[in-house]
């Protein structure tokens, strides 16, 4: 693993100033998601791009129960289906609900989305 290999921003949203990691591993993405000063264990979930042919994911929650695991595998299904890889994520903000969800996911979605157009040639 490279320097090359993580991404580090932070992103001043209306619920407030969240800090994203953001791990390239060789068959997917580790994406690391706080509002505090520093990263630590939250609620996790991880998942895979739906096959072809269907439109189901393959996601599961890791650590959290209620609202909050349904919410953080949305964003990982999301972040899955704009980079066509898995996606394990973890997120350790206060007061996580379906608007902060939707800011999450689109700091992300805007995140990979500069990232894909560098790479284009």
């Amino acid at each position: 693993m490279t320097s090359d290999d993580t991404c580090e921003f932070e992103s001043n949203l209306p619920h407030g100033l969240f800090r994203f990691r953001i791990i390239r591993l060789a068959n997917g993405y580790l994406v690391l998601v706080t509002d505090s000063e520093s990263f630590r264990f939250g609620v996790s979930a991880i998942a895979a791009p739906p096959v072809e042919g269907s439109r189901d994911h393959t996601s599961m929650s890791l650590l959290g129960t209620g609202l909050d695991t349904t919410l953080v595998r949305t964003i990982a299904e999301r972040v899955s289906v704009l980079t066509n890889s898995t996606c394990m994520l973890m997120v350790a903000v206060s007061g996580l609900d379906r608007n902060v969800m939707m800011e999450i996911a689109g700091a992300l979605r805007s995140h990979f989305s500069k990232e894909s157009a560098q790479s284009r040639p």
